[in-house]
């Protein structure tokens, strides 16, 4: 699988290509695709790296700026990449490798939530607490 990691420059794009490489081996992972190469359908994924550095420059931001403005006018879908260290990584993987199924829905009981499923739980759970005479936990 081709992956194109691109950005503004020193936004760690050699890094996480090289981190990326070292995680998944089989990848064919670019930190530099020569524009006229970045074109819909040539990397299974692009990965933009975000500006969530903590020194990002004025000539970072037009980079990345004019980087968008290209990857949208050639028509090629990105995901972008943020954190610092072992984050971006795992957000990149979170990119190429997407979990099955949506994240799984929070259990817990909460009376503020406008979801019909808990406040069912929520109404049942108190109503059988009554019914066998203990005050809810």
């Amino acid at each position: 699988m081709k992956i194109a990691v691109v950005g503004a420059p020193a936004t760690g794009k050699t890094r996480l290509a090289q981190a990326l490489a070292q995680h998944l081996p089989e990848l064919q992972v670019s930190d530099a695709p020569a524009p006229d190469v970045l074109k819909p359908g040539a990397y299974a994924h692009v990965l933009l790296m975000g500006l969530d550095l903590p020194d990002s420059t004025a000539a970072q931001e037009e980079a990345d700026a004019n980087l968008r403005a290209q990857l949208a006018a050639d028509g090629v879908a990105y995901g972008v990449v943020y954190g610092l260290g072992p984050q971006r990584l795992r957000s990149a993987l979170r990119l190429i490798t997407p979990q099955d199924g949506p994240p799984p829905r929070w259990t817990g009981p909460c009376e503020r939530c406008a979801d019909p499923d808990c406040e069912f739980k929520l109404f049942t759970g108190l109503m059988n607490s009554k019914a066998a005479g203990r005050l809810p936990s």
